[in-house]
């Protein structure tokens, strides 16, 4: 009998978030920090409009969070998910556990606020490539 191969808990090419801490905004950027890991969301599953909105959405308000209700801006790593990234479903619809991957080429790090949101860099492979403003 023939084995099947495992169903992906993620299928390839479902653009998935992370949200990013502020004080490792510059560090991803300075390529001081080149792997994504922990909890990551389906941006098919998971929708917001601001960071208000995010905050809830993304369940953010861990204890000893960073991440504020009230906070003006989020960071989000944003990419595609790729069939050998591993993602481990977790306890929220479209919550992923994610063991450290390398930064996936064409990955965008976006800034949202309360008035949209904007690319600020996008992840070349070697490093972090500014959008023009």
């Amino acid at each position: 009998m023939a084995q099947r191969e495992p169903v992906p808990a993620v299928a390839p090419g479902t653009p998935m978030w992370k949200a990013v801490p502020a004080r490792l905004v510059n560090p991803y950027l300075d390529g001081q920090r080149m792997v994504l890991a922990g909890y990551v969301y389906s941006a098919q599953d998971v929708r917001f409009h601001n960071p208000a909105e995010a905050y809830h959405a993304l369940g953010l308000g861990w204890e000893n969070s960073e991440f504020t209700p009230d906070m003006s801006e989020l960071y989000l790593l944003c990419w595609l998910a790729r069939a050998l990234d591993g993602y481990q479903p977790a306890t929220a619809p479209g919550e992923f556990y994610l063991e450290p991957i390398p930064i996936p080429v064409g990955a965008g790090l976006c800034r949202l606020a309360a008035d949209g949101d904007e690319l600020v860099a996008r992840y070349d492979g070697l490093a972090w490539q500014p959008t023009e403003s």
